[in-house]
């Protein structure tokens, strides 16, 4: 053993090997990168998020906007159907027959009530994204 050294452990002194102090001007820089990173994130979220929401804002506006002219053709040929006479006609009785269903759905609200809904919900929240 040799002299200079403590015989226990628990005797040493470690001040002498205590680590400097961190720099502040570090930390403080280091907490201004951990916010920009997070905002950063948070703006890239919103972007995608508002991103997929138009998107699906526009499926569905042209989903309602295709299923409106085809019930409008629809209700059309029955129309004419109605009021042309026999040598105009070209429909057989199970084509007007659907024909009349699609009518059916239609005005039981199918497509009402999810217009409805959609624009409900889209007016109450302000305007859309155009």
């Amino acid at each position: 053993m040799q002299p200079n050294q403590p015989s226990n452990p628990s005797d040493l002194d470690l001040n002498a090997i205590k680590a400097s102090p961190l720099p502040q001007v570090g930390l403080r820089k280091a907490k201004e990168e951990d916010e920009w990173f997070a905002r950063d994130r948070r703006t890239r979220e919103h972007h995608r998020e508002q991103g997929a929401r138009t998107i699906i804002h526009w499926a569905i506006q042209g989903n309602i906007i295709v299923a409106g002219i085809v019930i409008a053709i629809c209700i059309g040929v029955r129309g004419f159907h109605l009021i042309a006479s026999e040598e105009w006609k070209w429909l057989q009785n199970e084509q007007i027959q659907l024909l009349d269903n699609l009518a059916k759905y239609a005005g039981s609200g199918a497509v009402g009530s999810l217009l409805t809904r959609y624009l409900t919900r889209n007016i109450e929240n302000g305007p859309g994204p155009l």
